[in-house]
This record gives structure tokens, sequence and C-alpha cells, in this order.
């Protein structure tokens, strides 16, 4: 009897025509494990529901044209109309920024009465 105790709370055994056996029990597979399709593949992309909940945070996005170096009296001398000279050449690519990391190069276009980028190359990871 005590031998039929123990024996009750294990799975208990199937035995195939081959001889082999396998356990009866099932066991529940946790939220976004095991979901599969009859083809073998999984029923979710794995990497974007990973990432889903990134897609609402905001991003700052910068486009910078060049910089220059100027004094404080420079800085303080301007004025409307005044002319910044900038170290970039007119046709240069504009260096595009999210979070002050740089993520793309394009040029800027004009878009209904506003300005533009159009991307022509993204950075990738060094």
């Amino acid at each position: 009897m005590a031998e039929e105790d123990t024996q009750e709370g294990n799975a208990n055994p199937v035995v195939e025509e081959g001889g082999a056996t396998e356990a009866t029990t099932e066991a529940t597979p946790a939220p976004g494990e095991g979901n599969e399709t009859t083809s073998g593949e999984s029923s979710y992309d794995g990497s974007q529901s990973n990432i889903d909940f990134l897609l609402d945070v905001p991003v700052k996005l910068t486009a910078e044209l060049g910089n220059c170096k100027m004094t404080m009296q420079e800085l303080l001398d301007l004025g409307l109309g005044t002319v910044v000279q900038l170290d970039q050449p007119a046709n240069a690519n504009v260096d595009l920024f999210v979070n002050q990391k740089l993520v793309a190069r394009g040029e800027v276009v004009v878009a209904e009465d506003n300005f533009g980028i159009r991307i022509k190359e993204i950075v990738s990871k060094p």
C-alpha cells in the first residue's frame, strides 16, 4: 500500500509499441513559452514582443547642420539678420542624432513649407 501511495503523485508511464515510454501528465507552458503552431513556427515574433513596450518611449531627434566656435563677445553681438558661418559646406550631409547618439546622415529638403531630412545613410554600430 505504501508503494501505491508514493506512485500516485508521479506521472503514470505509458508503454508504446516499440517499448518506449512517455509520461501521461502534461505541463502547462508559461505565457510566451511553447506557443507553437502546427507548422512548428512560433505563433509570435519573440524579438518583436520583447520590445513592444519601448515603442511609446519618447526620444529626442536632433539634426545638426554644422557648428562653429565663437567668443562670448561674438555671441552677445548676434542680432537679427546676422549670418553665422558653420564649419560644413552647403552640400554636406546633415547628421541625425537620437538622444545624442549619431544614427543617420541625410540631406535637407523642403516638404510643404517645412524643412525635412532625406535619410541617405544609416550609421551602423562600431
